[in-house]
């Protein structure tokens, strides 16, 4: 009879515990008045580990020859902002984009130049060669660049690249490694 009372004892205690646990977890980030969270989603951005993922986002991928810089634009108090630059499309590798175009994409400011955000998203300069990828997005002209790389030393070795890339593309998935979320509270009544 003993064992039984301890046994109940217990259970009973961490039935209190996990209780009290769960709420006070489901109130962590919770404001005053508010309930626990309505909602999570997450932010997460396509994979883009290889060329062949980088491929399979891009809308059109090109060889091109940088015209010159648009405008440079601090897009919030963060550092960096977005350069918008004027192309010439030297041989389109994926999709069919127009002789010219005018593309955006995100850099840091490096004194008087700028810098790039990602290891594969070389800033652009004006006179330079790059085989890009972009994205439609109309607030910055003719889209936005996913990714770019280098093709001053070699045109020939960098379309090459890029061709087998978008020969073996991956359709579009999310990044197995992120965790980003937005979580959206619960509106106070």
């Amino acid at each position: 009879m003993k064992h039984k009372r301890t046994t109940l004892s217990v259970l009973a205690a961490a039935a209190v515990l996990t209780t009290a646990g769960a709420a006070w977890y489901t109130t962590l980030d919770t404001p005053a008045g508010e309930g626990p969270p309505s909602g999570a989603h997450g932010l997460c951005l396509p994979a883009t580990d290889t060329d062949e993922d980088k491929a399979g986002y891009a809308h059109t991928i090109a060889l091109v020859s940088v015209d010159r810089t648009v405008v440079y634009r601090e897009e919030s108090a963060d550092a960096g902002g977005a350069l918008v630059s004027a192309v010439t499309i030297l041989q389109p590798l994926k999709g069919t984009p127009p002789k010219q175009m005018t593309v955006g994409q995100s850099v840091l400011q490096a004194g008087s130049g700028y810098a790039m955000t990602k290891p594969a998203y070389l800033p652009l300069e004006p006179g330079h060669r790059y085989v890009v990828g972009i994205v439609p997005d109309s607030d910055y002209g003719d889209g936005w660049i996913w990714f770019a790389t280098t093709a001053d030393s070699d045109p020939a070795a960098a379309t090459a690249r890029w061709t087998r890339a978008v020969a073996r593309q991956i359709a579009p998935h999310p990044d197995p490694a992120c965790t980003d979320l937005v979580v959206t509270p619960t509106p106070a009544r």
